[in-house]
Protein backbone atom coordinates (compact mmCIF):
# COMPACT_ATOMS: atom_id res chain seq x y z
CA UNK A 1 0.00 0.00 0.00
CA UNK A 2 2.56 2.16 1.03
CA UNK A 3 4.41 1.49 -2.49
CA UNK A 4 1.58 3.08 -4.60
CA UNK A 5 2.47 6.60 -3.14
CA UNK A 6 6.01 6.20 -3.13
CA UNK A 7 5.90 5.54 -7.19
CA UNK A 8 3.60 8.16 -8.06
CA UNK A 9 5.79 10.80 -6.34
CA UNK A 10 8.75 9.24 -7.79
CA UNK A 11 6.99 9.26 -11.31
CA UNK A 12 6.44 13.04 -10.64
CA UNK A 13 10.16 14.04 -9.87
CA UNK A 14 11.46 12.38 -12.74
CA UNK A 15 9.11 13.55 -14.93
CA UNK A 16 10.05 17.02 -14.02
CA UNK A 17 13.48 16.61 -14.02
CA UNK A 18 13.52 16.80 -17.70
CA UNK A 19 11.04 19.78 -17.84
CA UNK A 20 12.59 23.54 -18.65
CA UNK A 21 11.98 25.89 -15.52
CA UNK A 22 10.20 29.56 -15.86
CA UNK A 23 11.38 31.80 -13.16
CA UNK A 24 10.20 35.33 -12.05
CA UNK A 25 12.59 37.43 -10.82
CA UNK A 26 12.32 40.74 -9.43
CA UNK A 27 15.10 43.21 -8.56
CA UNK A 28 15.81 46.62 -7.75
CA UNK A 29 17.30 49.27 -9.66
CA UNK A 30 17.63 52.13 -7.47
CA UNK A 31 14.10 52.93 -5.81
CA UNK A 32 12.45 51.14 -9.52
CA UNK A 33 11.18 47.43 -9.27
CA UNK A 34 11.60 45.49 -12.22
CA UNK A 35 10.18 42.23 -12.75
CA UNK A 36 10.51 39.98 -15.16
CA UNK A 37 10.70 36.31 -16.97
CA UNK A 38 13.01 33.77 -17.45
CA UNK A 39 13.34 30.22 -18.79
CA UNK A 40 16.06 27.55 -18.23
CA UNK A 41 16.04 24.44 -19.79
CA UNK A 42 14.30 22.11 -22.86
CA UNK A 43 11.09 19.84 -22.80
CA UNK A 44 10.67 16.18 -23.51
CA UNK A 45 11.03 17.41 -27.66
CA UNK A 46 13.84 20.05 -27.52
CA UNK A 47 16.76 21.14 -25.89
CA UNK A 48 17.15 25.05 -24.97
CA UNK A 49 19.91 27.47 -23.95
CA UNK A 50 19.61 30.94 -22.20
CA UNK A 51 21.52 33.81 -22.78
CA UNK A 52 21.04 37.96 -21.81
CA UNK A 53 21.77 40.02 -24.85
CA UNK A 54 22.89 42.96 -23.44
CA UNK A 55 21.74 45.14 -27.21
CA UNK A 56 18.34 44.54 -26.89
CA UNK A 57 18.50 44.33 -23.06
CA UNK A 58 16.49 41.00 -22.93
CA UNK A 59 16.81 37.41 -22.67
CA UNK A 60 16.91 35.14 -25.55
CA UNK A 61 17.00 31.50 -26.23
CA UNK A 62 18.17 29.25 -28.37
CA UNK A 63 16.70 25.60 -29.17
CA UNK A 64 17.18 22.32 -31.07
CA UNK A 65 15.03 19.26 -31.38
CA UNK A 66 15.73 16.58 -28.05
CA UNK A 67 15.49 13.73 -30.52
CA UNK A 68 18.08 13.51 -33.49
CA UNK A 69 19.23 16.72 -33.20
CA UNK A 70 22.12 18.18 -32.65
CA UNK A 71 23.65 20.57 -30.32
CA UNK A 72 24.77 23.76 -31.65
CA UNK A 73 28.54 24.24 -31.91
CA UNK A 74 29.86 27.48 -30.58
CA UNK A 75 30.52 30.21 -32.76
CA UNK A 76 33.65 31.55 -30.44
CA UNK A 77 35.20 30.46 -27.35
CA UNK A 78 36.92 33.31 -25.27
CA UNK A 79 39.32 32.84 -22.48
CA UNK A 80 38.58 34.49 -18.83
CA UNK A 81 40.78 35.60 -17.22
CA UNK A 82 39.49 36.02 -14.07
CA UNK A 83 38.58 32.52 -13.59
CA UNK A 84 41.15 31.43 -16.15
CA UNK A 85 38.33 29.67 -17.88
CA UNK A 86 37.54 28.86 -21.39
CA UNK A 87 33.74 30.28 -22.03
CA UNK A 88 31.98 29.09 -25.33
CA UNK A 89 29.78 31.38 -26.91
CA UNK A 90 26.69 30.53 -29.17
CA UNK A 91 24.95 32.61 -32.18
CA UNK A 92 21.30 33.21 -30.64
CA UNK A 93 18.28 33.74 -33.40
CA UNK A 94 18.38 37.68 -34.35
CA UNK A 95 21.16 38.49 -31.80
CA UNK A 96 24.16 40.44 -33.78
CA UNK A 97 27.24 38.80 -31.54
CA UNK A 98 27.82 35.62 -29.86
CA UNK A 99 26.79 35.24 -26.47
CA UNK A 100 27.61 32.77 -23.20
CA UNK A 101 24.76 30.53 -22.14
CA UNK A 102 23.70 31.03 -18.70
CA UNK A 103 22.91 27.22 -17.64
CA UNK A 104 20.30 28.10 -14.47
CA UNK A 105 19.12 30.42 -12.53
CA UNK A 106 21.85 29.77 -9.49
CA UNK A 107 24.74 30.51 -12.65
CA UNK A 108 23.35 33.81 -12.63
CA UNK A 109 24.26 36.03 -9.49
CA UNK A 110 23.69 39.34 -11.03
CA UNK A 111 20.37 40.62 -12.25
CA UNK A 112 21.74 41.41 -15.91
CA UNK A 113 18.61 43.74 -16.19
CA UNK A 114 19.89 46.21 -13.08
CA UNK A 115 22.82 44.70 -11.71
CA UNK A 116 21.15 43.67 -7.90
CA UNK A 117 23.35 41.22 -6.46
CA UNK A 118 20.19 40.28 -4.44
CA UNK A 119 17.36 39.77 -6.97
CA UNK A 120 14.71 37.34 -5.98
CA UNK A 121 13.98 34.13 -8.15
CA UNK A 122 10.47 32.24 -8.09
CA UNK A 123 10.08 29.21 -9.77
CA UNK A 124 6.69 29.73 -11.46
CA UNK A 125 6.43 27.54 -14.30
CA UNK A 126 7.31 24.19 -15.33
CA UNK A 127 7.05 23.12 -18.92
CA UNK A 128 7.70 20.00 -21.25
Amino acid sequence: MKLIPLLIILAVCSSASLAGTGYEVTSKDGDRTVTYMVRFGGGKLFEQYTAYDPDSKSFVYLTWPRRGGKPPVPAARIWDHESGRTIELFQFPKVKHPLPVIPDIKAMKVCPKTGDKDFKAVRRLAYD
